[in-house]
């Protein structure tokens, strides 16, 4: 039985979303370095090659597993893998959860917000989905404008919903239907 392969969702121009590689280990490193991104994800908190490999594995076993789909961000002009965007089956049936991060040098240039725009948009057309779904704390605002500026609304708290590290934390839950 073959494995499943990478859809291509669209791209705006500016982002492309695009399978994981093992050249994009420099990524994987550069989000090593964050405190909150392994934090929350299973990106290694302590950076090795190996460990950016299985990581970068771990993606693609998502998409073997039906767990789930995961994306680089790439900016579409290097294909330089400078994030992540990836959509993960809920319980619920037709739901999604959606998840993304983009490595300190690139923020504050739209990245995220496009590709959730890019991976959003796809989950609920091609993907199948009739709810997207995101959970952000209550002090990432920057990743609250993220998801407004994608039409996500806010739908309430969850209180010590999560396990962020050795730490319990409220997430507040956005949806776009």
């Amino acid at each position: 039985m073959a494995e499943p392969s990478y859809p291509e969702p669209p791209t705006d121009g500016a982002v492309r979303l695009r399978s994981w590689r093992d050249d994009d280990v420099p990524c994987v490193e550069q989000a090593s370095r964050d405190p909150r991104i392994p934090e929350a994800t299973t990106v290694p908190a302590r950076y090795t090659a190996a460990e950016a490999l299985a990581f970068i594995r771990r993606q693609h076993g998502r998409l073997a597993t039906g767990e789930g789909i995961s994306f680089a961000i790439a900016a579409h002009s290097t294909d330089e893998a400078l994030g992540l965007v990836i959509l993960s089956r809920r319980p619920q049936a037709g739901v999604a959860g959606i998840g993304y991060w983009v490595v300190p040098k690139a923020r504050r240039r739209g990245l995220a917000t496009r590709a959730v725009g890019i991976a959003s948009g796809w989950g609920l057309d091609a993907g199948g989905f009739a709810r997207v779904e995101a959970w952000v704390e209550p002090d990432n605002r920057a990743s609250q404008r993220v998801l407004e500026a994608n039409g996500f609304a806010r739908e309430g708290l969850l209180r010590s919903f999560l396990v962020l590290g050795a730490r319990r934390a409220d997430v507040l839950v956005y949806s776009r239907i």
